[in-house]
């Protein structure tokens, strides 16, 4: 996601997250809103979303490695 195209992007302005241990994983739900700039804008939430462990752990290293791209180029 390094290309200087812009796409839409909905904010999220909270989640969900358990251990279920039927799905043999972790679930996931986020909250957003339809809209980044009026505090009016629209909430949602999305499906749950199933990941094994090493999908969470894939996530988790790609989370931290785009935080880290963020922080260096805002430093």
């Amino acid at each position: 996601m390094n290309g200087k195209a812009t796409f839409p992007a909905f904010p999220v302005n909270g989640w969900q997250v358990g251990a279920v241990e039927d799905m043999n994983g972790v679930v996931i739900q986020f909250g957003y809103s339809t809209s980044p700039y009026a505090p009016g804008g629209s909430t949602f939430d999305s499906q749950f979303f199933s990941l094994t462990p090493e999908k969470v752990k894939s996530l988790i290293y790609d989370l931290q490695k785009s935080l880290h791209q963020y922080e260096d180029k805002v430093a």
